[in-house]
């Protein structure tokens, strides 16, 4: 997730649409500041087989003021007691340096190996914390220094969702969506939604409103560059070989390589690239992207974040002109999302109803 301003799918849109989405902007420079800094801070972490690897705002390149930082130390080899020394090292670095820890979940902020990632894809040991940095560690994430654990534990997983998909690979129709993969990026997109109501049972309704905008805006553009992700693999001209390849040979390598390059970019890039290549309307393109600007300069404002984060419930939403403003920028972006995926491009609603619905 290393695309620049200059030659971005998002710049591209607002070329062709002759807008500026300023708080975008700025929080993609303050997201490549944020990269350099913890490339630097890590520079002397050369191990083939561990990777420290980030999520959220800052792999999103969607950095504002008040982010913290998700991370985990990925392990993709043998397993050595200096394993721990090394996620503490990494723990104190970024304290040193004064980032904001990750939540007190426990999801990330630690090691992790590469076998539950690849191996525990549903069933009892799939658990949510397990889904949830699987499905992330494709949709939003970004390696620090050497990617070859990262790069290795990643096409692992697609090749996982791939080959154990037999209707992709055998079955008679020639619609090729990697129904596996859909499935499970919709199963965290639900335990995502049904968590937020455990939390605010569970935290007394603590952090209520900043965690709904972003159940609103962010978990939900991740869940739409998902499904929007599996739909390419078929509407996509450059995916072209790789469905030839899964109907001559059922060769899925191909469309690994796709998908790989494909999840490269970030959820708004992938946002973007779809406004460019397919029937969107200019009209639903703005509201997408104009709305979720508006959502990162909320995040941006010290004092609206603060505010939303205080918010506990219902009765204080009433008081709160922070909320509104959330309220402003969510709806059309959700009608927005669902104009893009039901109503406008013809191929992209027949997937949609064929496949994210039942």
């Amino acid at each position: 997730m290393e695309t620049t301003l200059s030659d971005s799918n998002v710049s591209a849109l607002e070329s062709r649409l002759g807008v500026e989405w300023a708080a975008i902007r700025r929080a993609r420079r303050e997201s490549a500041t944020r990269r350099s800094e913890l490339t630097s801070l890590f520079a002397d972490l050369h191990s083939s087989d561990t990777g420290l690897i980030v999520f959220g705002s800052v792999a999103r390149g969607e950095l504002t003021s008040g982010s913290d930082l998700d991370w985990v130390l990925l392990i993709d080899g043998q397993s050595f007691p200096d394993h721990k020394v090394l996620e503490q090292d990494i723990e104190r670095r970024l304290a040193d340096k004064r980032f904001i820890k990750p939540g007190t979940s426990g999801v990330f902020g630690r090691m992790v190996g590469s076998h539950g990632l690849v191996h525990n894809i549903g069933g009892e040991d799939d658990s949510n914390a397990n889904t949830t940095r699987r499905v992330l560690l494709l949709l939003e994430s970004l390696p620090i220094g050497n990617r070859d654990a990262y790069n290795r534990v990643r096409r692992q997983i697609l090749r996982r969702y791939l080959n154990d998909d037999r209707g992709l690979t055998y079955g008679e129709s020639r619609i090729r969506v990697p129904r596996f993969l859909l499935n499970d990026i919709t199963r965290y997109w639900r335990t995502v939604t049904v968590d937020f109501v455990y939390k605010q049972r569970a935290d007394n309704d603590e952090k209520w409103a900043l965690r709904n905008a972003k159940l609103r805006l962010s978990r939900k553009l991740i869940f739409a560059a998902g499904l929007l992700s599996c739909f390419l693999c078929h509407l996509d001209p450059a995916a072209a070989e790789a469905r030839e390849a899964l109907e001559d040979g059922k060769d899925v390598a191909p469309l690994i390589d796709y998908l790989d390059r494909l999840l490269a970019l970030d959820p708004l890039e992938k946002l973007a690239k779809v406004c460019l290549d397919r029937n969107v309307r200019p009209e639903t393109a703005r509201a997408i992207f104009d709305s979720y600007d508006g959502f990162l300069g909320i995040l941006d404002d010290a004092a609206k974040r603060k505010e939303l984060a205080g918010v506990k419930g219902h009765p204080d939403l009433r008081k709160s002109k922070a909320w509104r403003e959330v309220q402003n920028v969510s709806h059309p972006f959700h009608q927005a999302l669902v104009s893009l995926f039901l109503r406008e491009d013809s191929a992209l609603t027949a997937l949609t109803m064929e496949y994210g619905v039942f």
